[in-house]
């Protein structure tokens, strides 16, 4: 049932330019929007005064732009200075591990799809023989720029096993968070 919903509506967009070009210019106006019509103050006074749903809200961002190339280090700084570190890390980490087990899904089906298991040897520079099941390799692929994203898609097109990638990508979305959120509290005391 998903994996049909997902072939007729990636095929949809693939195929249709107007459409891509359209969710494109909406998807650029609704940043547009957020930056300009940002209030600063008025979000403190909505995080002191509703904490539980500005936790819920700081979730559904990060796991929005976890499934985009859009970076959440700002939104992860901005939780740990009016939150506190360890809610920001908690957040931050349950959104980017709802978002990679959609991607590692998308993966899978894509990987189903296109029967990459038979096509995964013509990969150049032999990356179809890459050990992805090396939990170093799982580790260090989440710090490349477009790791967080990218890989957990290649993960799934890899078929590597489901409790593996999720601890490894725990663990490394929270040394990461951890670094930034304690990291930006810190910046901001000094401020």
């Amino acid at each position: 049932m998903i994996k049909d919903f997902l072939r007729n509506n990636l095929k949809r967009i693939k195929n249709n330019k107007p459409l891509q070009i359209v969710l494109l210019i909406l998807f650029i106006t609704a940043i547009i929007l957020m930056m300009v019509f940002f209030d600063m103050e008025a979000a403190q006074a909505f995080i002191r005064a509703y904490r539980g749903q500005a936790v819920a809200i700081g979730i559904g961002l990060i796991f929005i732009s976890g499934l985009t190339f859009l970076p959440t280090t700002p939104l992860t700084l901005f939780l740990a200075v009016f939150l506190s570190p360890v809610e920001a890390i908690l957040i931050t980490v349950t959104g980017h591990t709802l978002a990679s087990f959609i991607e590692y899904k998308i993966g899978a089906t894509m990987g189903d799809l296109i029967d990459f298991e038979s096509k995964k040897e013509k990969l150049p520079f032999g990356l179809g023989a890459l050990p992805m099941t090396s939990p170093y390799l799982l580790m260090a692929a989440r710090l490349l720029p477009a790791g967080y994203i990218g890989f957990s898609i290649v993960c799934g097109a890899y078929q590597v096993p489901f409790g593996k990638f999720l601890w490894t990508s725990a663990l490394m979305y929270t040394v990461n968070a951890t670094v930034v959120s304690f990291s930006g509290a810190g910046l901001a005391r000094l401020f």
